[in-house]
């Protein structure tokens, strides 16, 4: 790449990040739902390969455009690339981390596994509706307090919060179990990447906790940063958490993107003896 007329302002040892299809399909619906605020997304393929079929919102990047298209970017948006297979968009993503563009991501599989991860999770995404006269009363009240839509429990307000969020948030352990039982999605995931269970961890919601891990959530999901629930509750000094994820079946060698570790984030004494067995 000729980057005589554009140069990073100083040497960065920012690394791009490779993201999985279903991961990056999650992060432009997310973006589509208003969820995620901004994002950007490139093809790296060739013109007529572009032509033929794209992500739709995808912008075709070349050597020629990448001046303009970074200059008229903001770095705080996230960037996510893809190609063929996921390989030349490795490069690419890596020339955008040169440039300080702290979240960018090469798509793993490239276009046909990207498409196809769109394609089956927005086949996912139709409304829920609460069966009528089955709907217990506090749920419903729940929902028309925050603001919910009853025939479409997975749809997302503030902050990118679904009602399963903010019920598990909140610390309402009965309308958490009336949601699980009219189906809420539980691999939803907010404005910063965080599920269900991560909010239920900054409840401390033991209970809620069980109830979703039972219910198949992603224990060891990473949000945007990489940072996983075991992470967060490491991190914040909850060591009953720590304990619980633990015994619920957390990795604890997961790393973020910083290439740290649960135990390396651990803010307590409590927390880092739970966790000194994943040392060494």
């Amino acid at each position: 790449m000729n980057t005589e007329t554009l140069t990073a302002s100083e040497p960065s040892s920012r690394q791009a990040h490779r993201i999985s299809a279903a991961d990056a399909a999650d992060m432009l619906l997310r973006h589509r739902d208003g969820v995620l605020p901004a994002l950007a997304v490139f093809d790296v393929r060739d013109e007529n390969s572009y032509r033929a079929a794209h992500i739709d919102a995808a912008i075709r990047l070349a050597e020629a455009t990448f001046p303009q298209q970074i200059r008229g970017l903001n770095r705080t948006t996230p960037v996510l690339i893809y190609c063929y297979h996921g390989n030349a968009s490795r490069t690419w993503a890596q020339w955008f981390a040169d440039f300080r563009f702290p979240e960018v991501y090469s798509v793993d599989g490239g276009y046909p596994a990207f498409s196809d991860a769109l394609a089956t999770r927005s086949a996912g995404q139709q409304g829920t509706p609460v069966a009528g006269m089955d709907a217990r009363a506090d749920l419903l009240a729940f929902l028309q307090t925050h603001g919910f839509d009853p025939f479409d429990l997975n749809a997302p307000r503030q902050h990118g919060l679904t009602a399963l969020m903010r019920a598990a948030l909140a610390g309402h352990e009965g309308v958490v179990d009336a949601l699980l039982a009219c189906g809420a999605d539980i691999s939803r995931r907010n404005m910063d990447g965080n599920n269900a269970l991560w909010l239920a961890c900054v409840s401390g919601n033991a209970a809620i906790v069980r109830r979703l891990v039972q219910a198949g959530i992603d224990i060891d999901n990473r949000n945007d940063m990489g940072a996983t629930c075991l992470m967060y509750a490491a991190s914040a000094g909850k060591a009953e958490m720590v304990a619980l994820l633990l015994e619920c079946g957390a990795d604890p060698q997961v790393l973020n993107f910083d290439d740290a570790r649960a135990v390396d984030l651990a803010a307590t004494r409590s927390c880092l003896q739970l966790l000194r067995h994943t040392i060494g």
